[in-house]
This record gives structure tokens, sequence and C-alpha cells, in this order.
């Protein structure tokens, strides 16, 4: 080394120049080169970047052997030059012989000389490899050459820099131009503009080689590109043409296009103006929603026609209740008569057959209305004050002579908790007991069936257990489901089509309750119900039903023969004058002729149906006299529309002498109370 600096003031001003100047790392590494030419030559310049105690990461490198290099593993090789700030390092490779350390790199190693920079610099380190010479000197001793390496070193980190945020700019370039690609590829919207008469001047299409809507849409309103179904929607479009001329925004405006194509597009738009306030057109955005559209109309075209079918299902079922219980109330009627006649044994056993037979058939009939009016959700409960007692007391006893001495025991047991009078629908709740003692009593041949109630606090409980034929428990689950019974063995036994199980649960979730089962096959079964009642605080009040001293004259309404003949023979047996008529206009002029006391009027018949009948009694000849419908519709809206007619009571077919009598009972003590 020559006595002075290594490197002149003029020198290193000019070198410093040309290195913060540099734009690249090439640039960088050519201007090293000139710098240190004239002290010593080596092959490759490094410099290292000090991130943690003992580790450093290569932020500048002339040789691509050194790139991704991270030099904790090298502390040792550079301790001296760490320690005194440089270092000569002549044989790397040998230091390192036995390590795992690429023999590539430490090859590259030898002969490097090692600088370690000052706290300016982060004591960073640069490498100069592959010396030709060892150096004669110390270099750390010029100020000139060390801030010369510092300089490097700030330029080569600054430059780091710039390429990592270049990298990751051009990164989040890519990645947006990768998801605008996408949403081009995949989004319907497109871009709209309009002058001030609204006529669409600009569609930006995000699919440049799809110029479909600009077909349409250019030198336009959307007055003129509507459809002729669109035409047809007057209001909607008065509506939206009024928000255009008061310059207000719109959303979603949806209409089909007029085009050979099938479209429909959904406009939202905002209106603009000028600087000094001046309306300047519509500015928005339009979808296609053609597929969204037809999946809509689809859809309800779909619903129309299922609530159509839905409709028809439930009128087919109301008019073959008609039908049925037409027909039924005649042979149940006629059945009851003749067991008030001089029978002979055998008579009377083949009448309680074909009695049973046809109440067999009755109760199906009712329980595939129940399941359908529960399935279309319109079935509702009538709560009325009722005594609980006496309809437990009702239903238990048309089971009591199913008992035989010795062989099947029914016992009773009902809590003094249990109140006389609730609050519920009487007619459900003596359904739900009926279907569940039923299905005891049937699978029951021997042993016990045990009906017990209780209440406490709000809840009734009742609990019906047998000593029957059990269900298996892989059975249970299918106990409640609509039209399926234990076991095709029982179906094959047992008559019925699985639905008296399934209406009860439904019934009991109704009115908030719930209904469970315990079984064992071969041992017995026991459902337990819990129902939620209000007591009612009122003195029951049991009148036994009154024999009609007095006749009355009564007119009948009814088409069908045999319930002509059956209605005629019942109300004589209980001492009354009967006057037939088949069609409701017969009815109006027998009332026109004659004063009668009560009227059983059927709801469908011939010329003039019954509801049209009364109407214009209680209408057009303003009279009260008591109006019974005589009906085999079942429902409650038929039970509705009668009694909006002007009906007293409804009755329902087929109809049993007690039920007659009880309502004509009820009528005179009615007017007992009026006088």
């Amino acid at each position: 080394m020559q006595n002075g600096s290594l490197i002149s003031p003029s020198k290193l001003q000019r070198t410093l120049i040309k290195i913060n100047s540099s734009n690249d790392f090439e640039q960088l590494y050519s201007e090293i080169d000139r710098a240190m030419a004239e002290l010593f030559s080596y092959q490759a310049c490094v410099v290292l970047a000090s991130r943690s105690k003992g580790a450093y990461r290569t932020i500048a490198t002339s040789s691509i052997l050194f790139n991704d290099e991270s030099w904790y593993e090298y502390v040792d090789l550079f301790a001296q030059g760490i320690s005194e700030n440089e270092q000569f390092i002549p044989h790397a490779v040998s230091e390192y012989d036995q390590t795992s350390i690429s023999k590539t790199v430490l090859s590259g190693l030898n002969n490097s000389l090692v600088f370690k920079l000052s706290e300016l610099c982060g004591q960073g380190i640069i490498l100069f490899t592959g010396l030709l010479n060892p150096p004669s000197d110390t270099y750390t001793n010029d100020l000139n050459f060390i801030t010369l390496l510092e300089q490097v070193y700030l330029k080569a980190d600054q430059l780091q820099k710039s390429h990592s945020r270049t990298s990751s700019l051009l990164s989040l370039i890519a990645n947006m131009t990768e998801r605008a690609d996408l949403f081009k590829e995949l989004a319907s919207e497109w871009f709209w503009r309009t002058d001030t008469e609204n006529i669409f001047t600009c569609v930006d299409e995000l699919a440049p080689h799809d110029d479909l809507y600009s077909q349409f849409f250019i030198g336009k309103s959307a007055l003129k590109l509507r459809s002729d179904n669109e035409m047809e929607h007057l209001r909607k479009w008065a509506q939206f043409q009024h928000i255009l001329t008061q310059h207000g925004d719109f959303f979603e405006f949806e209409f089909e296009l007029d085009s050979q194509r099938h479209l429909w597009i959904s406009l939202s738009g905002k209106a603009q103006f000028t600087s000094i306030g001046e309306f300047n057109g519509y500015m928005g955005i339009a979808k296609d929603i053609t597929y969204a559209k037809d999946r809509e109309i689809a859809y309800k075209q779909a619903k129309e026609k299922a609530e159509s079918a839905n409709s028809a299902k439930s009128q087919f079922l109301a008019v073959m209740s008609h039908e049925i219980r037409t027909p039924m109330n005649a042979i149940l009627g006629m059945v009851e008569l003749l067991n008030d006649t001089a029978l002979t044994e055998q008579q009377k056993e083949w009448l309680s057959y074909a009695q049973s037979s046809a109440n067999l058939l009755l109760g199906l009939i009712s329980d595939v209305l129940d399941f359908s009016k529960i399935e279309s959700g319109t079935l509702s409960l009538d709560n009325s004050e009722f005594n609980l007692k006496e309809l437990i007391q009702s239903i238990s006893a048309q089971f009591e002579a199913h008992t035989a001495p010795g062989k099947l025991v029914f016992e009773q047991i009902i809590d003094k908790s249990v109140p006389d009078i609730i609050e519920g629908d009487s007619t459900r709740l003596g359904q739900i007991l009926f279907n569940l003692l039923g299905n005891a009593f049937k699978f029951t041949s021997h042993g016990r069936v045990n009906l017990h109630i209780s209440r406490e606090h709000n809840l009734l409980t009742i609990k019906i257990s047998d000593t029957g034929i059990g269900i298996a428990e892989q059975d249970l689950n299918r106990l409640f489901k609509p039209f399926s019974q234990v076991s095709d063995s029982v179906k094959r036994k047992q008559q019925g089509v699985g639905l008296g199980l399934s209406i009860t649960k439904k019934l009991i979730e109704l009115m908030q309750g719930t209904i469970n089962c315990h079984s064992l096959l071969g041992v017995g079964t026991t459902f337990t119900v819990t129902l939620p009642v209000k007591a009612v605080n009122v003195t029951p009040v049991t009148s036994k039903q009154e024999q009609i001293q007095q006749p009355l004259n009564i007119l009948v309404a009814e088409d069908n023969k045999p319930n002509q003949v059956l209605i005629e023979a019942l109300l004589k047996k209980l001492n009354h004058s009967v006057t037939l008529t088949e069609t409701g206009s017969e009815a109006l002029n027998a009332i026109k002729a004659k004063q009668f006391d009560l009227v059983l009027m059927d709801m469908m018949m011939p010329v003039m149906d019954g509801l049209t009948a009364t109407k214009y009694i209680r209408e057009e000849m303003s009279l009260d006299v008591p109006i019974f419908a005589l009906t085999a519709n079942a429902g409650q809206t038929d039970k509705i529309n009668c009694l909006n007619a002007g009906m007293n009571k409804v009755l329902t077919k087929p109809i049993k002498f007690s039920e007659l009598s009880s309502a004509i009972n009820s009528l005179t003590r009615t007017a007992k109370k009026e006088c």
C-alpha cells in the first residue's frame, strides 16, 4: 500500500456520484469493479445484511452462486472479520470440509476478503471473493475506502428494497389483473349511460367480443326496449317514467327485452348533473337476469301448479266425503231404526256386524279428511268450554262393551286434580282418546287396558297402557308415520289404513302438547300424552235429555230418497210432524204456504242449494224460523258457510238418533227460556 489514502477525494467523489446514480445492480457492480481495479482483483462482490445476532442474508451479489444463501452457518468463518472489521479467508473449503455446507459455495469463498461495516449500515458485511493475492495491508484504516464501502452497502440496500417493492407491486397488479379477468368472464353486469332525453348513448360491456347489448340499447330509451308482455304492466312503467321525470335514482328495475333472444335486464341508475346543477342524463349498471328470472317464473308456475293440485285434491276429498256420507247416513240410520224393532238374536248379530262395518268405514273417511287438512295446514281447533269428565266417561263407555269377564279388564282412574270444566276442543280431544283407546283394545285380547288421567299445574296427563302384543324397538320409529303399521303380519289382521296415530300426534302438537310411547314386545304398550289445559271455575250443569212433550211441525229439505225415509222415521219416532221437499225452491214454496217450527236443510240439492235457500228465507222473507243444516260436508269451512248463511246449527251426516234428538231439545229449551 502506498502512503496516504487508497482513494483520492476527487476519485471518491466521482465514484460515489456514479454509485448513487446507479439504477440497477448491474450498474452498481460495474462501478464497484472500476473503483476496486487499482486495489485488488476479485471474482464476486457479495453484500450481506444482519438479520439477528450471528445471522446474515444476501441483499446483493454479482454471482448467482450466493443468491439464495442464508449465512447463519458461516458465522465461525467470519468470526475474525466480525470482531476486527476486516479478515482474509484463504481456505474456506478446508475449514468446513466435514460439514453439510455446499462445497461449491465454500470453494467460491476461498481467498475472500471480509469487511464488517459500522452501525450506519446495520453492521452489514461486504465480501470480495476469489482474490488473486492476499492483501498486503489493512484497508479499514483508510477512511475514504470505508466511506466507499458504506455507500456501496446503502445503495445495494436501497436497490434491494426498491426491487422488493416493485416485485410486490407487480405481484399485486398480476393478482388484480387475474381477478379482473375472472370478473369479466363471470360477471353479467355492464355499464351504461344516457343523455338528457334518457336515450342510451354508451354501453360499456365487459366482454369486448360481445356487442349484444350495444345492438339493442344504443339510440333507444328503456320504453322502446320493452317487450309486448311488458307493455301490459302499465302501472309498473308509469312509476318508472315518474322516477325518470323527477331525475330520481332507481335500483334493480327489471323488465323483459324486446329481442329475438329471450332476455331479462335489471337496471340501476343514478342521475348525473353538471357543475351548475343541470341534469346531464343517467349513469348506471345493467345486469342480465334471464337465468334467475326464468327460474323465478318456473318456480312460480310450479307453485301455482302444486297449489292447484292441492286444491283439486281437497275438492275431490270434500266431494267424495259428501257422496259417501250421504248413503252412509241412510245405512247407519236404518240400522239404528231396525235395532228398535222386534228381531231374532241372529238378526241382531247381523245388524251388529253391519253397524260396526259401517262405523269403521265412516272412521276411515274421517281419518283421510283429517289427514288431508293437517297436511294442507287448514285444520284448526274449535275451543270452547266443556265438561272434561263427561267426555272421558262418554268415550270410555264405548269401549266397556269390549271387555270380557276373566279375559280383559278396562280400568279408568281420574285423579281429583282433574277439573270438571276446561276450555279446549272437545271434539279433537275426544278423537285423541278414542284413537289411543281403540289402538289399545285392538291389540289386546286379554289382560288389562288402563286409562289414567291426572293434572299437575296446568298440564293434563293422559296415560293409556295395555298388556297387549307390544311393539318391537325397531318399529317404534315408524309408529306415528302416516299409512304405516308396525308389521305386515299385524297389518293383515287389523283393519285400518294406518292414519290414526299419525293424526293423533298432529292433533296433540296442534294443541301444544306432547306424546310418547314406551313398549316391550309381548309385554305391552303405554302411551303418555301431556296437554296444556285451562280450567274454568264454573259449576258444571248436568241435565238429562228432555223428552219433547209437544210435537213440532218440521220441514225437511233433502233430495236423497233413503235419507228422506230415515229422517222422517227418526222425527216421527220423536212424535214430530214432517213435511218433505227435494229442492231448495220447493222448501221456499212450502214455507210460504205453511208455518213451520223447524227447518232441516240439506246443503247440496238440485235447482236451489240449501245455502241459497237459507239466505232467501233470512234476507227476502225476513223469517227467523230455526234452520238446522243437514250436510255430508264435514269440513270446518262448510260449517262456517252454513252459519254465515243464517243457519242456527249444523248436523253432519251420518246423523244419529241421539244427536238429532239432542239438537231439537236444545232448540225447545232455548224457546222456553225466551218465553
